[in-house]
């Protein structure tokens, strides 16, 4: 072992851990001066975004170190969701991070977050039979039919039917939501109350709200589904 290592090899180590020291210098200092001028194409802030309120953005190039490393780069990451701001909110023309943003129904608001302007929701009171079973799900379709019992002068009891051909505000509606009796959604688990005790109905037309409101307070409102969001049949 010692006629190894002598003076040469001694020599031969320094020289080798010292070029192996400058490569990873030099690999440190590229890697730097990369991350400080390759540019990345992510979603920014197109304005100041308040805490629990929608996200708008757009796309530009930023210097990747400006960047977080969970920034989107998919705009269907942006589409798919109902995105809002979290509790800190989002400056202009910052890139968006995905922690930075949080499910419209899991922010402080709920779902009334995302709303559009000029969009609103409005409740409908249902059962098993009204919601036609199990099938009025958040982003069906439905029309609603009304059924209302009227009285005559001599107490006779007579009934007649509203339906969406009559009046068709009632027609092509969008069920955004759906909830029990104890204000969750419908499940099979013990726990909860599978049956749904209201529709929640989202419309941007203030007259189909008001017809809803209503018929409830005239008579019975019965949910018919004839489709699914972006698939109306």
């Amino acid at each position: 072992m010692k006629r190894l290592w002598n003076q040469t090899t001694r020599r031969l180590v320094i020289l080798f851990c010292s070029i192996l020291l400058a490569g990873a210098g030099v690999f440190v200092q590229n890697r730097n001066v990369s991350n400080r001028t390759e540019m990345i194409y992510v979603a920014v802030a197109s304005e100041n975004v308040k805490p629990n309120h929608p996200v708008k953005w757009t796309f530009r190039n930023v210097v990747k170190s400006e960047s977080p490393a969970d920034a989107i780069t998919d705009a269907k990451e942006l589409e798919e969701q109902n995105w809002v701001a979290n509790e800190v909110g989002i400056p202009q023309n910052t890139p968006i991070a995905k922690s930075m943003l949080v499910k419209a129904e899991e922010s402080k608001y709920g779902a009334s977050a995302a709303l559009k302007k000029g969009s609103m929701f409005v409740g409908v009171t249902t059962d098993q039979v009204r919601s036609a079973g199990d099938y009025i799900k958040p982003g069906v379709k439905v029309d609603a039919f009304v059924y209302i019992k009227v009285g005559n002068e001599r107490g006779e009891q007579t009934s007649k039917l509203i339906t969406p051909e009559t009046d068709p505000l009632l027609k092509n509606l969008l069920v955004k939501d759906r909830q029990n009796q104890n204000g969750y959604e419908p499940k099979s688990e013990e726990n909860q109350n599978p049956i749904p005790a209201i529709a929640i109905i989202e419309t941007d037309n203030p007259l189909v709200a008001a017809a809803l409101i209503k018929y409830q307070e005239e008579g019975k409102v019965y949910l018919v589904p004839t489709g699914t969001q972006g698939n109306e049949q």
